[in-house]
């Protein structure tokens, strides 16, 4: 699945109709309405739909050898919330995949984060923090499809069978894991992107994505600046 790709599409498209708040849309206030779908060139698409689940409306992916994201292009500023939590849940896993090559990263939930110039696509750089298959144990690897579209780094959040079917809740400091994973200091993202994915596999899967949000770190929030 050419991860960079789409990443790039959703910088150079949804950025026309980006709206000017600093936070994601939440899909459980205003569904999709400022979220744009983007396929790969000869993929299937995955489905996204709103559904309702435990008394929230969420979004819902069902996959079939197939690998779409839901996109939201819109300025978010890192030094006054760079962290970033939301919840997910999928159905299974995909098994017996080599998620570091191509042609095996295949993953059944991810969240992409996206900092960088979409006019100069050799600037970006992304976090693709991913619910793993789990065959792989690493705290990170590099995306199989970085290349002259920028570079991306799976950061495998959650990885295995453990709590699948069932809501997680995750929180990650987004300014700290690109300064750990790439070594820059990142002040400001430029997008934000969920997937399911499972054309590598030629399989099917199911997952869910609840509302994304940033917010400040205890300490800032507090007014204790470091």
């Amino acid at each position: 699945m050419r991860a960079l790709a789409l990443v790039a599409l959703c910088l150079g498209q949804c950025l026309g109709t980006a709206a000017a708040a600093d936070q994601p849309p939440r899909f459980s206030v205003t569904g999709l309405d400022g979220w744009t779908g983007k396929n790969m060139m000869e993929r299937k698409s995955t489905q996204y739909s709103l559904v309702r689940d435990e008394g929230s409306t969420v979004l819902a992916a069902q996959c079939q050898d197939s690998a779409s994201m839901e996109g939201w292009a819109g300025e978010v500023d890192l030094r006054q919330t760079p962290l970033l939590s939301w919840r997910w849940k999928i159905a299974q896993l995909y098994e017996g995949l080599d998620e570091r090559v191509k042609g095996g990263s295949d993953f059944p939930a991810r969240v992409y984060v996206v900092a960088g110039k979409r006019w100069m696509p050799w600037t970006l750089h992304t976090l693709e923090y991913a619910w793993s298959n789990g065959q792989y144990q690493a705290a990170s690897w590099p995306s199989p499809y970085s290349g002259p579209m920028g570079q991306a780094v799976i950061v495998p959040v959650r990885s295995g069978a453990e709590g699948v079917g069932q809501w997680r809740q995750e929180q990650r400091d987004v300014q700290a894991d690109f300064q750990q994973f790439f070594g820059l200091s990142i002040d400001k993202i430029g997008a934000v992107a969920v997937m399911s994915d499972c054309d590598d596999s030629h399989s099917q899967g199911r997952a869910w994505f609840g509302d994304l949000q940033f917010s400040p770190r205890p300490a800032l929030a507090a007014g204790n600046h470091p």
